[in-house]
């Protein structure tokens, strides 16, 4: 009996290393890749780059899935699509993943009532358990799509939820990790270090720069400094130029480098 028990024990142990140890909040998800239940093609955890992901995991014939989905269909999909996302504008998804394969017509009698439009298969539980091992349903996971967010890492797992209570749902908590996750903080581009002008030995005016690799630029000229006309453009490559006005042209006067957008 103790040796069965010894190997049944590490049977469990070495399932559990095979799986891998279960995500926590703050830990960053692996990309993933579930079928589309409308198209039959795969669809990954990247496909919602720059998003918030609300999955949901369900089976149609389950009491506690049953009485979470139009809870969480009004007050989680229909309140951020009628705002437009959250505070920071970043859309929120919403993502059914069934665990019951087959009986057709009652997962989509579910799916209606749910108004779940976007739905994966994860029918073997392979991605249910790398959140909630101990298996249960429904399942809940709030995942940021976003890069460069400075509130969290993108792919980060910000909130995760197993089971549904007996008449209240926390759609607050969800509301409160969705409205957390700020936008991307663009940073503006420097502005352009120019050389000072100097003079040639023919007396025409020079500037030198500096052009960026991915960035555009153009330089005019102007004879009154209120109209200027483009003498030039150069794409960034790292490289520094020197431009100067044209000898030819006599009525200009004045030289500029701009940073096209």
């Amino acid at each position: 009996m103790k040796t069965l028990l010894r190997a049944c024990l590490l049977f469990a142990l070495l399932q559990s290393a095979a799986r891998g140890a279960a995500y926590r909040v703050g830990d960053v998800v692996e990309n993933f890749s579930l079928v589309n239940r409308a198209t039959g093609q795969p669809m990954q955890l990247t496909d919602f780059a720059g998003k918030i992901v609300v999955l949901e995991w369900f089976a149609w014939w389950c009491p506690f899935c049953q009485a979470a989905a139009p809870q969480v269909r009004d007050g989680v999909a229909k309140h951020y699509a009628a705002r437009s996302g959250n505070p920071a504008g970043i859309e929120v998804v919403h993502v059914g993943v069934n665990l019951q394969a087959g009986q057709e017509a009652q997962t989509q009698n579910f799916l209606n009532k749910a108004e779940l439009e976007l739905v994966l298969h994860d029918f073997n539980r392979t991605l249910a358990n790398r959140f909630f091992p101990t298996g249960g349903q429904p399942l809940f996971a709030i995942i940021n799509g976003v890069a460069g967010s400075p509130s969290h890492r993108q792919w980060e797992l910000i909130y995760s939820r197993q089971g549904y209570g007996q008449t209240t749902f926390p759609i607050a908590d969800f509301r409160v990790a969705i409205d957390a996750v700020q936008a991307t903080v663009v940073t503006p581009p420097e502005p352009l270090k120019l050389g000072a002008p100097v003079l040639g030995a023919d007396g025409r005016p020079r500037v030198a720069f500096r052009a960026e690799a991915g960035r555009r630029y153009r330089w005019e000229t102007s004879a009154d400094l209120a109209e200027w006309k483009t003498a030039g453009e150069v794409s960034g490559e790292g490289t520094d130029y020197t431009v100067e006005l044209d000898a030819t042209d006599g009525t200009s006067r004045f030289l500029r480098v701009a940073v096209l957008p």
